[in-house]
């Protein structure tokens, strides 16, 4: 067996200068500019546009100074380090805190009554209740690096850096945990890490025509509508339509719109899904239609928020993390008797050892416990949070790996919003409310959470045979300076512009404020929909285990309900399509030869995605944006 190579100081010091170019893109083009959004993506494309320039400048290395030519193992180290600083900083984690930590003391009014309502929970450490301090930060052309302004951040900061590196780290802890059972034992496939391995394996990803075929398409079609977007001269080339308009009688109308999007990327993503679960997707979609459509026929649309997507999913994906949860109980039984008799438990792949794991999750979950109790909250409505929203990251956490699903979108539905329905705003207080409302920044959608791409470090680390002790703690280490960089970058941003995602402050104070002057009882008819959602991904679960031809799978349900898979699913019926053919008439030879153009699609969008995105910093404006979600 080969040793493991180890992480170089290069491959780690080049990782960390690409992470502050890379962070402020992202905060510039997600909330700047609300354009791109890189972070709301399973693969981040900036992410990989870094990866090809290495790749790029390793093909010089190698013909001109061989000796200094990089190995796969700093290839992916570099990928893996821009990668998690870049998600920790995005749109629905550290951004999306950024626009709520401010915003009740900047926007409270007699007449919303929220410093009588809430003011009085709200420790000064986790919240700027300076208005002063905040003027400039809502009001613009200021600059963050004034006395006042880091006096009064500077607390709040670094509690939430302490808070989410502690988070960062227990999630980390769980997938050593994990990692044994999913890589070696189930064996997943991990299809969004397929790209960046590609890219890195040998020189002969680059010398396929095929390659060079989908490259040429993904470009040119952005660089076409990024041209036609600065001078609209340049031809256009449509690729977004909505075909919803031409359904106008009841009860087809209840579809609403229905998007017809051609993204060359989408299509390339859809082609590395597994077969099942891409035809499970487009119609699951179809079947969110049909439940609009016969409400509409049965005279229940009226009912408000039916279909009510956001219960059916989250019964879906709890009952996929305890399925999931079942299916791992054996190996669980054997990390807990590895606690106590190491011997007991061949341990030498693991990145640490799984009594180092069991700790280090135990000591980083009484540390959010204790954070979270020192700012006023009650243990237990700390404790059902943080069970709810490990259930909703391990289920997202298993479909990319398993899937390699093209988002994780989830808007609106997390643990705040279920623990309120089933309970009632009443029984959980005002004080531990007012907390929820501070967790809704990391919990407000469910894409930009580390833990899958943790997993899919640790899937690298085997596949380029790196040494996953050392990764382990790069992969952590590059979590927390990223949130260094971002919290940076984003009061930098707010104090220039001004005003940046208050729409997301208004959401999380808006809930807060209804669920203390409107104090609610148990919600019967969503805990209806939130049944219905357990009970058909139930079924279909056991009809998945028990009859080999049943064609649905389970995870296609909630990930075809949300707002962003209306944009990929005309994409990944395409993509369906051409995958059967393919298989059918050419077998699994025929589909490996015919991936590369695939690939090629997906890069050559990131890449000039990426490229528009630095265009746009030079210019200072926003640019044309390849993905609208």
């Amino acid at each position: 067996m080969n040793r493991p190579d180890n992480i170089t100081w290069r491959a780690v010091l080049l990782g960390i200068l690409s992470v502050p170019l890379n962070v402020y893109l992202v905060v510039q083009t997600e909330t700047v500019w609300t354009t791109q959004y890189p972070t709301t993506m399973t693969i981040i494309f900036n992410a990989v546009a870094t990866l090809f320039v290495f790749t790029a400048l390793n093909l010089f290395l190698k013909r001109y100074l061989p000796v200094w030519q990089f190995k796969q193992s700093e290839l992916l180290t570099i990928y893996l380090v821009v990668t998690l600083a870049c998600v920790v900083c995005g749109h629905d984690l550290l951004q999306a805190t950024m626009c709520v930590l401010g915003h009740s003391a900047w926007f409270t009014t007699p007449e919303n009554e929220w410093q009588t309502l809430f003011f009085h929970f709200i420790p000064d450490w986790i919240a700027v209740m300076d208005t002063d301090a905040l003027r400039g930060y809502y009001e613009g052309s200021s600059d963050f690096l004034v006395d006042k302004h880091v006096r009064a951040w500077i607390l709040p900061i670094f509690s939430w850096l302490f808070f989410f590196s502690a988070l960062a780290f227990a999630m980390m802890m769980f997938s050593v945990i994990l990692r044994k059972q999913w890589i070696e034992h189930e064996k997943l496939s991990y299809p969004v890490i397929m790209l960046p391995l590609e890219m890195t394996k040998n020189t002969k990803f680059y010398q396929s025509r095929l390659l060079w075929i989908g490259f040429g398409i993904g470009l040119g079609v952005d660089l076409l509508n990024g041209l036609n977007h600065l001078f609209p001269f340049v031809p256009f080339l449509p690729i977004r339509h909505d075909i919803g308009k031409f359904f106008t009688d009841e009860p087809l109308s209840a579809m609403g719109s229905t998007l017809i999007h051609l993204n060359p990327y989408a299509v390339g993503i859809g082609f590395i899904m597994p077969l099942d679960l891409s035809f499970s997707c487009w119609i699951f979609y179809l079947f969110w239609k049909a439940q609009r459509v016969f409400g509409t026929i049965i005279g229940i649309d009226h009912i408000p928020g039916f279909p009510h997507v956001d219960m059916q999913s989250s019964g879906a994906y709890l009952t996929l993390a305890v399925f999931g949860l079942w299916v791992t109980r054996r190996h669980f039984w054997r990390v807990c008797r590895a606690f106590f008799k190491p011997s007991r438990e061949d341990e030498s792949n693991e990145p640490i050892s799984y009594r180092m794991a069991l700790i280090g999750l135990i000591f980083s979950t009484l540390i959010i416990i204790g954070f979270w109790m020192r700012a006023g909250m009650s243990i237990w409505a700390i404790v059902l949070f943080f069970a709810v929203h490990s259930a909703y990251v391990l289920a997202f956490t298993r479909m990319r790996a398993e899937l390699g699903t093209p988002t994780q979108d989830f808007y609106r539905a997390g643990p705040s919003f279920l623990l309120t329905t089933l309970f009632g705003s009443r029984a959980i207080g005002p004080q531990n409310l007012t907390g929820y409302a501070y967790f809704y920044g990391f919990t407000r959608n469910y894409r930009s959470q580390p833990m899958p791409n943790q997993l899919e470090g640790f899937k690298i680390a085997e596949q380029s045979d790196t040494n996953s002790h050392h990764l382990l703690w790069l992969m952590w280490l590059s979590t927390v300076f990223g949130l260094l960089v971002g919290f940076f970058a984003f009061l930098h941003a707010g104090y220039k512009h001004g005003s940046l995602g208050t729409w997301r402050g208004q959401e999380t104070f808006s809930d807060l404020q209804r669920w203390l002057l409107s104090p609610s009882e148990t919600d019967w008819p969503n805990v209806g929909f939130l049944s219905f959602g357990m009970i058909l991904t139930s079924v279909m679960l056991f009809c998945r285990l028990r009859f080999i031809w049943w064609p649905f799978h389970p995870l296609a349900y909630p990930l075809a309900a949300n707002g962003n898979f209306a944009k990929l699913w005309f994409p990944v019926f395409l993509a369906w399509i051409i995958k059967l053919l393919v298989l059918r008439h050419g077998g699994v030879r025929t589909y490996r030869r015919s991936l590369p153009i695939f690939l090629g699609a997906m890069l050559g969008e990131f890449l000039m995605g990426t490229i528009w995105a630095i265009v746009g910093l030079i210019l200072g404006q926003q640019m044309y944006s390849f993905k609208h979600w």
